[in-house]
């Protein structure tokens, strides 16, 4: 169902599809239509208010945990803040649940195998160039005591 018809319900687990930046992701860039401009009191203090509201009451929706699919290569500018503000609640995985090594930099991206000038081998974020976070150790491989 909709973000909007989701409100006031409840579920274990929800999926939110596509959380990705662009046209028609979260939030959506097309353009309000001015006469909406002429009905509504005030003009909102920040961008896209209203889709920052509407996501959150579809992000709140579970009362065990949500799942967020999203284009990897843009993902919306709300999963970041998630990440900024939940920490290690929030945690990055392949479809087929296999966790993902999360940028430490960026948030978003994954840490992902590289070849640099000369063959030479690193592990760079995937948010390239947006993201420039690099590690020369393969970060699968740390050991955490």
């Amino acid at each position: 169902m909709s973000f909007h018809r989701s409100k006031g319900l409840e579920a274990d687990y929800t999926i939110l599809l596509d959380i990705s930046e662009g046209d028609y992701g979260v939030p959506s860039r097309i353009e309000d239509d001015e006469l909406l401009n002429l009905v509504i009191p005030r003009p909102e203090s920040f961008a896209y208010a209203e889709e920052r509201r509407l996501f959150y009451v579809a992000l709140t929706r579970a009362s065990r945990g949500t799942f967020i699919l999203c284009n990897k290569r843009k993902p919306s500018r709300y999963i970041r803040e998630l990440c900024d503000i939940a920490g290690d609640d929030v945690r990055f995985e392949t479809i087929d649940g296999k966790e993902l090594n999360q940028c430490p930099s960026c948030l978003v991206g994954e840490v992902v195998e590289r070849k640099g000038r000369n063959d030479t081998i690193f592990y760079g974020c995937n948010q390239f160039p947006d993201c420039h976070h690099t590690q020369r150790e393969n970060p699968s491989l740390a050991i955490v005591v």
